[in-house]
């Protein structure tokens, strides 16, 4: 068994791997309160597992937080995943690798393993995410701006009339609160849009789209032939354990080969 977490920038959510699959556990919004609040009543209670991979957006002193953490439940240290230039069948675009957010590269890893294939990959949490794939696993870039959600509370914040109240989905509204839910909405379906079609020409092939994250549910009725992805992001750390596990194993055998 193995412990997998991801770690955003509003939420924690954490998985355990075995040989029958992902187990989601938890998840968790971690600003304003301490990790150990969170999750550590539920780790305490589970068996030492074999070894603990984290992918992480957040800062330094959140991440420190969490290595205390797993060093005083489990008594071992976590792996703090990073990207790198090439795994798990991904070719990262970014001259400097390391840059390219984790959880979005562990996510094109496991939308890759399920299906190798042209395609672009939707991240909506806290901030939202576009990625393209080609067939091959070569990733071709991608963007990165505001989800909906964070749009609207920016609103709220800058403007003395607009807030982040709740609003319906209308094309022409008649109220601040419609306007603001509705431009935020639509904006991010605009931006979708282009980019699908960008990469749908520059590989000349049709072109998939998936999408996951927390963000994502209340405008994905707005998207026309998406698929709804599921914790890619912890299927991602899964093959990224099961390649260490390997790696050590093989590492082992070769030591005892000798």
């Amino acid at each position: 068994m193995r412990l997998l977490v991801d770690f955003g920038n509003t939420r924690l959510k954490w998985a355990l791997w075995d040989n029958d699959g992902l187990h989601p556990g938890d998840a968790f919004a971690h600003a304003g309160t301490s990790i150990d609040a969170g999750v550590s009543a539920h780790w305490r209670g589970l068996p030492k597992p074999r070894s603990i991979h984290v992918a992480s957006v957040v800062d330094e002193v959140r991440e420190h937080e969490l290595a205390q953490l797993v060093q005083s439940v489990f008594s071992m240290p976590a792996e703090f995943v990073r990207s790198p230039a090439r795994a798990l069948g991904i070719v990262n675009a970014y001259r400097e690798p390391q840059r390219l957010g984790v959880d979005r590269f562990l996510a094109m890893a496991a939308l890759h393993a399920q299906a190798a294939r042209a395609q672009v990959l939707i991240g909506c949490g806290t901030a939202l995410t576009l990625d393209a794939l080609d067939a091959e696993g070569h990733h071709l870039g991608g963007l990165i701006t505001a989800s909906p959600a964070l749009t609207r509370r920016a609103l709220g914040l800058a403007t003395a009339r607009v807030g982040a109240a709740a609003g319906e989905l209308v094309e022409l509204a008649a109220n601040t609160a419609d306007a603001a839910w509705s431009g935020s909405i639509l904006a991010a379906v605009a931006l979708v849009e282009r980019f699908r079609a960008c990469i749908a020409g520059r590989l000349g092939v049709p072109v998939a789209v998936v999408a996951d994250g927390g963000g994502i549910d209340e405008w994905l009725a707005c998207l026309d032939g998406v698929e709804r992805g599921r914790d890619l992001v912890l299927h991602g750390l899964a093959l990224w354990a099961e390649r260490r596990g390997a790696a050590m194993s093989a590492d082992g055998d070769v030591g005892r080969s000798g």
